[in-house]
């Protein structure tokens, strides 16, 4: 009889506690997961925009003084952007090498080029711009809010933005 008074008394984890702990922690860490991941999501976002905010004040001063866009080739892998409808078909890879102390996060890939000649239609991580519209776009795109993003504006605010011109 003893015995099974100390079986009895004797406190430890049960199952069902065991199981409502392992719940939360499920929970928490799945919660957790999400806002990091739309936490850098924004964060690449906010990146890419300040990268062609910077691109474009280059592009603006570049194409005063020189009448002309800082490009190296054509570019046609264009299929996936969400085209501005102002766009012609002329997409160009923007020539980095022609801009002063920029600093970009993205467009990497335009440092791998090394024969301008070649097609170039197939490189991603780069910055492309529209010859009619000046809009620039990253053909490889950032996912972000459920959306890959191309360029910082949608076709409906550039062509606000090309009418008030």
């Amino acid at each position: 009889m003893n015995s099974i008074t100390n079986f009895k008394s004797n406190k430890g984890i049960t199952l069902l506690t065991l199981t409502i702990t392992i719940v939360l922690m499920l929970i928490l860490s799945f919660s957790v997961t999400t806002n990091t991941t739309q936490y850098f999501e924004r964060k690449n976002l906010t990146n890419l925009e300040t990268d062609i905010t910077k691109l474009k004040e280059e592009i603006d001063q570049y194409y005063s003084r020189n009448k002309t866009l800082p490009v190296i080739n054509k570019y046609t892998n264009t299929i996936m952007l969400d085209k501005d409808i102002n766009d012609n078909e002329n997409y160009y890879v923007i020539d980095l090498s022609k801009m002063e102390n920029l600093d970009l996060d993205f467009g990497k890939d335009y440092y791998s080029i090394t024969d301008t000649t070649t097609s170039i239609s197939n490189l991603l991580d780069i910055y492309i711009i529209n010859e009619a519209t000046h809009t620039i776009y990253y053909p490889k795109g950032i996912n972000a809010e459920g959306k890959i993003h191309y360029t910082t504006m949608e076709p409906s605010d550039i062509l606000i933005q090309n009418v008030e011109i």
